[in-house]
């Protein structure tokens, strides 16, 4: 049965369409616990209390289940810009009170559709149709346009390009629309929203330091000392060794997701005999500690160097944004791989566990490092430290290089500018 027929059979039978809804939610909840691989029909059946016979009645495949949840996610989205669109020209206030409001409109959006948004965090199966691909593809042009909008006018045309407006949207965008990914899961809508605009539009600090003092801090030599000695990417050199299997690891890990890559998929990315991958390798489990070991260890010490130097907490924030800016540019594909263990929905299992662990770890530095700052008044009460921790990350986490290809300086730049001094605090 097609999605279409089907769609026609549950209008006609209001007990079948419950059934069908309920199908839904509960699978896009079993996505965004376990993941979409890890996930089986039975599984789905079993959760919703039905035989897996009677879930073929509704869905014939599990890939179909979640082309309707993200369809339907898509559909929002439309809704919504179209909505927030019109309502834009009748909002009292001014440019800033437009971007507020556009901000709490995504914002509660993402957080009803927390469990849609956890499967487009994930990955698209090997196996995948096209159609799958597509929807997996989240894209928002209309959003961007209201975004567009409701910037008109924050700052002087004169400052736009300086204060960099570009990237602001870019940063609103992503960070509203995966609010719901980003933050603790009992979380206010309005509140988040509210603390976003006021991290990057009011700033981070009181008193921001200028740009010589905090590229002499002592925080920002220890982040680029650690740098400086992070390993060099491994280019394969076609001759199977196990550098090269570790390196077809990493770019299948990162494009299929690790539950979804089998040890034989590695196998001929890196062109190699299974007898000849396992001489070199043991497990698909020691490829991933190969793979995230480097990059535990080389994230680990910059960003505990950097939070724990005892410089101010603008100089420590500052060089924490810059290894993370540097830091998705140099292992975007182990970013790529950890994304969906990182964002908090239970600890992971053993082969992620070390980088899970660290992440904790560090996250309760920085917690630390906004408490004292919170405490001598030289942070913003945005919120209490609990919830400013993921802001503040959420922030410096975002993969900047992905608008029109922005530099690594650039970034910095804007960070510096919207997350420490905020985007509309008046220039010195």
């Amino acid at each position: 049965m097609t999605t279409s027929s089907r769609l026609v059979d549950a209008a006609a039978s209001p007990v079948s369409r419950q059934r069908t809804d309920e199908i839904r939610r509960v699978a896009a909840r079993l996505f965004a616990v376990s993941g979409y691989s890890a996930t089986t029909m039975t599984d789905i059946a079993n959760a919703v209390g039905i035989l897996p016979g009677s879930l073929y009645h509704h869905f014939a495949a599990k890939e179909e289940i979640a082309v309707e949840i993200l369809t339907e996610l898509d559909q929002e989205l439309s809704a919504l810009a179209a909505k927030t669109s019109r309502r834009l020209t009748s909002i009292d206030g001014g440019p800033e009170e437009r971007l507020r409001y556009v901000a709490r409109e995504v914002t509660e959006l993402s957080i009803r559709s927390r469990a849609a948004l956890r499967l487009y965090s994930y990955e698209a199966p090997s196996v995948a149709t096209e159609r799958f691909r597509t929807a997996l593809k989240l894209q928002a042009p209309a959003l961007e346009k209201v975004w567009k909008r409701a910037t008109e006018g924050l700052v002087p045309a004169s400052e736009a390009r300086a204060r960099d407006l570009g990237l602001l949207r870019f940063a609103l965008h992503h960070l509203t629309l995966n609010a719901a990914l980003n933050v603790p899961s009992q979380a206010d809508a309005v509140h988040i929203a509210r603390q976003t605009c006021d991290l990057l539009l009011e700033g981070l600090v009181t008193d921001c330091p200028d740009d010589r003092t905090l590229d002499d801090s002592a925080a920002m030599h220890a982040a680029r000392a650690a740098m400086a000695e992070w390993p060099a990417l491994h280019e394969p050199t076609g001759s199977g060794t196990r550098e090269d299997i570790i390196a077809a690891a990493r770019a299948e890990f990162a494009r299929r997701g690790y539950s979804a890559t089998t040890i034989r998929d590695v196998a001929e990315a890196a062109e190699v005999r299974m007898g000849t991958l396992y001489r070199r390798v043991d497990s698909k489990e020691e490829l991933l500690k190969e793979v995230l070991g480097g990059y535990t260890s080389s994230m680990d010490l910059a960003l505990r160097s950097v939070l724990t130097t005892g410089t101010s907490v603008a100089a420590s924030v500052d060089a924490f944004a810059l290894v993370f800016v540097h830091g998705k540019r140099r292992f975007r594909q182990e970013s790529d791989i950890v994304k969906f263990s990182s964002r908090g929905l239970r600890a992971p299992s053993a082969p992620f566990q070390e980088y899970f662990e660290q992440t904790q770890n560090r996250f309760r530095l920085l917690e630390r490092l906004l408490t004292q700052g919170i405490a001598d008044r030289s942070v913003r009460p945005i919120s209490d430290p609990g919830q400013l921790g993921p802001h503040v990350r959420a922030v410096v986490w975002l993969p900047y290089q992905d608008f029109g290809r922005t530099s690594a300086p650039r970034t910095h730049a804007f960070l510096r500018g919207s997350l420490l001094r905020g985007f509309l605090t008046p220039r010195r």
